[in-house]
């Protein structure tokens, strides 16, 4: 696994979250007249922004754990390195 190529995921998927958080501003539904009709409104937008909230921050953490992977790889590689290096020593 190449880590520096995890790391590159990690980038593109963190870009996608910045580009996205900002899609989360609710329509203004107070101007629309009836009562119920703003009460329904609202609570469909409160809805849909908890939903996308959601799914913004489950993609941060693809983000996260994409760069997290990289640096276990990267431990992992350089702990077989010295393992290597140790058993030329015998």
């Amino acid at each position: 696994m190449d880590p520096e190529g995890l790391r590159s995921a990690a980038s593109v998927v963190g870009d996608a979250v910045q580009i996205t958080e900002g899609e989360t501003a609710t329509a203004a539904t107070q101007n629309v007249g009836d009562t119920l009709l703003v009460s329904a409104l609202s609570a469909f937008m409160e809805t849909l922004t908890g939903g996308w909230m959601q799914r913004v921050s489950e993609t941060e953490g693809v983000a996260q754990t994409l760069t997290t992977s990289a640096g276990l790889y990267e431990a992992a590689d350089n702990e077989g390195v010295q393992d290597m290096r140790r058993a030329g020593e015998f």
